[in-house]
């Protein structure tokens, strides 16, 4: 492999071969804009040098749109959720296309994508947080335009996005469980309401268990699948993450109000006799006649009968997840076993989730101590 610098005007230019096309003749590639003959060796010593480690590509040429098809195909389509994807086809579709699509990969640079940023919050209005979203999609893309060598760096790691705001996280005390136990007693959402303060799962988890799931002689139940709506089809796959498949303990309440729901199912079962639906058989979350009370119905539901309780702080069905984390927290619990129970992957999601509780937590914890003191 050889190559040589020649002076164009004010700057250097390096001329590499870079091997020979499939008809045999010889494959030159131009570097230009080197202000000093010393820069231009050192860029000429380097690109020679990965050319014989076979590290060298050419960038390809196609643009922004062509590229983030081929992504969302080939990556995207097999790897993530039905609903990631949705989410991710819609933002490309909706804003990267429009705006950056026509741009060839290898021009798109910080600058560029800075004044598309710029642009969302300016005159699109939208919030730091979904800025931040776009900002997160358009790296992880082209992290693999890096990999599949389309481009030598990603341009998005120049960039300063802004911040992804935190969600205010809102919790129930022990009186709103209490008054709430009474409140959705007689609603179709009672045992998943209940599910979710009691164990942390999530609502797509909840409404994916079996009975084939509950261990009703250990009292656990295990999580090993979730389900979603996404358009008009129902998806039921495995979690997430490994350690979203776990093992969770029921308190006793649980436990009867499950033996409650299998006994009412088994007579309903009876009762619809052939009419019954056997689509979703073997569910818990299901209807009097075997339909599947999904998640979207449940949340919606929830919201309307919080509206009608102004008793109750107004949360996100969510929002139990964390009440339950957060309960047990208050409760001395280690944070390895509630990051465990809620099925993160590291626990240090979980300590930056509920830091602030274990901060009041600390500061109770030192009252006592200075009082023992004193």
């Amino acid at each position: 492999m050889r190559g040589h610098i020649r002076k164009r005007g004010s700057t250097y230019s390096i001329v590499v071969d870079i091997g020979r096309d499939e008809n045999g003749k010889r494959k030159q590639k131009w570097f230009s804009g080197y202000k000093t003959k010393k820069e231009a060796e050192r860029a000429l010593a380097d690109i020679i040098a990965k050319i014989e480690k076979g590290e060298y590509f050419e960038p390809k040429k196609i643009t922004l749109s062509q590229f983030l098809d081929e992504w969302l195909d080939v990556y995207c389509r097999p790897k993530l959720a039905p609903k990631t994807y949705k989410s991710y086809s819609e933002i490309v579709r909706l804003y990267f296309k429009p705006i950056l699509g026509h741009i060839e990969l290898t021009k798109l640079n910080p600058a560029v994508i800075q004044r598309y940023y710029n642009m969302l919050k300016e005159e699109k209005q939208l919030s730091d947080t979904t800025i931040n979203y776009h900002h997160r999609l358009l790296r992880n893309a082209l992290k693999h335009a890096v990999k599949w060598q389309y481009i030598s760096k990603n341009p998005c790691d120049a960039v300063d996005a802004p911040k992804k705001r935190k969600v205010e996280m809102k919790v129930w005390s022990k009186e709103d469980i209490k008054k709430a136990e009474e409140i959705f007693s007689d609603t179709p959402i009672f045992l998943h309401v209940m599910l979710a303060i009691y164990t942390g799962m999530r609502l797509g988890e909840i409404c994916a268990l079996k009975w084939e799931d509950i261990n009703f002689q250990e009292g656990t139940c295990i999580v090993r699948r979730t389900i979603q709506r996404v358009n008009k089809e129902i998806i039921i796959k495995k979690p997430k993450t490994e350690n979203s498949i776990r093992i969770v303990v029921l308190p006793q309440n649980i436990t009867k109000l499950l033996k409650l729901e299998k006994k009412k199912q088994a007579e309903s079962k009876m009762l619809f006799g052939s009419e019954y639906n056997t689509s979703y058989d073997g569910f818990i979350s299901v209807w009097e006649d075997g339909r599947l009370k999904e998640p979207d119905y449940v949340s919606k539901k929830f919201h309307k009968i919080l509206s009608s309780a102004p008793e109750l702080p107004m949360i996100r069905f969510h929002d139990l997840r964390h009440t339950h984390a957060t309960l047990m927290l208050a409760s001395g619990v280690h944070m390895k076993v509630i990051s465990e129970r809620l099925g993160h992957s590291q626990i240090g999601i979980t300590m930056d989730l509920y830091s602030h509780v274990s901060i009041d937590l600390q500061k109770e914890a030192i009252k006592k101590l200075e009082t023992l003191l004193q």
